[in-house]
């Protein structure tokens, strides 16, 4: 904001051509919140029996878009699990025509993206097994017809094998580290094959991949660091599965790392390691693939809940900041739904989020532990709301806003907010700029609105708005609201800025732009919340409008802002 010298009237706004034509192509993009999503995976993951019986609870009370679940089934003396899965046990196809029903009766509205847990367990599948792989790719191959038959969004894969540390090198096996990895990256295309041959434009969302070697991927020389790595041969095997994998599917490293991650700079780093063309990630990915990794891998991240509720000393702890515990999750969290490109996976042990069919044993086997098994709310107090404000600030602020509106405790901070009253030409407490050059009209029209006549009216606008301040302090929280009517080539926004409490205007980088969207009639709404930065004592909302020809015309009508409760 610094092209000339200007009054604080004259400031208020700049480059603003560039954020309307970015609304313009993509809302989404400017809210940073549309893709994002969160989804649960913990002690208490359900079966699919668990999900028949209790899919609405879960959807009303839980902060997620969707869920982690298991596969179990037994027939013919076999037991199946999706979680005890790397072994050279078949299975048929018919023993899981029962959970596909299940998951079929499970009608969700915000679970949106549910997965099949499986897991590298107990990892017992020699690489150089061909029976045992040929087993092994016939049971993904169901599990992946499973996933899809049900509406689901994807397997979920944990390469974590609780057993045989099967990616990890063993020249006890009598094979060169480079042989060993070219069999990994044979089974990994066979594995990749077994699921697109079901399930071709599956998201295939793992705990991690290549970012659990980050130290390999740094070194000039990757394959010496791996020799000798837990998981060293697992970029082979992902390597194999981009051999094979279709151009409609989508694969997300999980970054299970995220867990220890305590800053928005550390989360921005990860997922550029994961990203970047010279990122440690894709330096562990084969030339010929690499093309392939940045147009269909997603960056993601673990994040674990039980950091926050552990005891100091614990070596899993996260203690106060900004007040309290769970203030530092919400803002851990935000950090990594921020970096992420689509999926943070929210992982819990001690406590549950919904019903189990065996509670007592839950509890029971957690009865030493600070959770004990009990619901997260009532073991970390804040939880909920916290993780609502991390996964979508915008979301959340409007909920607790209709809430106080149903409950007639809303409050308008506004002066003249639905344009009720005029002073002269113009609506009264408001004022109004125009950039310099050809100059249009703003005014007070008493005979268009909304709900009831009286509204702001602009006509033959370039560049310009209306606005009002209020007073403010950091760290609060503003819900913004407003409606608009455009005749012709109006372009309306609300548009969120700030200043000091000397009416200098400061932190530019935290402005915030609210487009209207179609809503009632003829009228577009537009809604969002903003977090007051450091430093700030004023904010600023301006009703803004271009790009009018003389003919053109806007009405502006019912515009709040309201304080929210303090974030959790």
């Amino acid at each position: 904001m610094r092209t000339r010298s200007v009054s604080a009237r004259k400031r208020p706004v700049r480059a603003l051509a560039v954020l309307i034509l970015a609304a313009a192509l993509s809302p989404a993009l400017l809210s940073g919140e549309a893709r994002k999503k969160f989804i649960e995976l913990g002690w208490d993951i359900p079966t699919t029996k668990e999900l028949r019986e209790h899919w609405q609870e879960m959807e009303a009370h839980a902060p997620f878009d969707g869920v982690m679940f298991s596969v179990r089934a037994q027939a013919e003396g076999v037991k199946c699990d999706s979680q005890h899965f790397w072994t050279k046990q078949r299975w048929k196809r018919e023993w899981f025509q029962e959970a596909v029903a299940d998951l079929k009766s499970c009608k969700f509205s915000r679970f949106t993206d549910n997965f099949l847990r499986i897991n590298a367990t107990p990892g017992e599948v020699a690489w150089d097994d061909d029976e045992g792989w040929d087993a092994l790719a016939e049971k993904t191959a169901t599990l992946a017809w499973l996933v899809h038959e049900a509406g689901c969004k994807g397997p979920a894969i944990d390469f974590e094998p609780y057993g045989r540390a099967m990616f990890k090198f063993d020249p006890a096996l009598k094979h060169t580290f480079a042989e060993a990895a070219a069999m990994a990256r044979k089974r990994g295309a066979q594995f990749m094959q077994a699921i697109a041959g079901e399930f071709p434009n599956a998201v295939i969302l793992t705990l991690f991949t290549n970012s659990v070697n980050f130290q390999a991927g740094r070194n000039d020389n990757p394959d010496a660091v791996l020799a000798s790595e837990h998981y060293g041969l697992l970029p082979a095997f992902v390597n194999g599965m981009l051999d094979k994998m279709p151009p409609q599917m989508v694969l997300v490293d999980g970054c299970e790392n995220g867990y220890y991650m305590d800053s928005e700079a550390e989360y921005l780093r990860a997922a550029a390691e994961m990203r970047q063309w010279t990122g440690a990630a894709l330096q562990l990915v084969a030339p010929e693939n690499r093309g392939k990794y940045r147009a269909q891998v997603q960056a993601g991240f673990g994040f674990y809940l039980d950091m926050f509720l552990n005891e100091e000393g614990n070596q899993y702890y996260r203690g106060p900041r900004n007040g309290s515990r769970v203030t530092r999750l919400r803002e851990n969290l935000t950090f990594a739904r921020q970096a992420t490109d689509e999926y943070v996976w929210v992982y819990g042990e001690q406590c549950r989020w919904w019903p189990l069919d065996d509670i007592a044993g839950f509890e029971k086997r957690l009865a030493k532990s600070v959770g004990k098994g009990r619901p997260w709310e009532e073991a970390l107090p804040g939880v909920t709301r916290a993780i609502e404000w991390a996964r979508s600030p915008a979301a959340a602020g409007k909920a607790e806003v209709e809430a106080m509106r149903r409950g007639g405790t809303l409050k308008n901070l506004l002066v003249n907010a639905g344009f009720d009253e005029g002073k002269g030409p113009l609506p009264a407490a408001w004022s109004t700029w125009q950039r310099e050059g050809p100059q249009g009209v703003f005014s007070w029209d008493n005979a268009v609105g909304r709900d009831k006549a009286g509204s702001a009216k602009a006509v033959g606008v370039k560049d310009g708005c209306f606005l009002q301040k209020i007073t403010v302090k950091p760290g609060e929280s503003y819900a913004v609201e407003g409606a608009c009517l455009r005749k012709g080539n109006s372009a309306c926004t609300l548009f969120v800025r700030w200043q000091t409490e000397n009416d200098k205007w400061t932190q530019e980088h935290n402005d915030r732009l609210v487009v209207f969207k179609p809503g009632e009639k003829e009228w577009e709404g537009a809604s969002g919340v903003v977090i007051v930065p450091e430093g700030v004592g004023k904010l600023v909302l301006l009703l803004c409008v271009h790009n009018q020809s003389e003919q053109d015309a806007c009405w502006l009508d019912d515009v709040g802002v309201y304080r929210l409760s303090a974030l959790p």
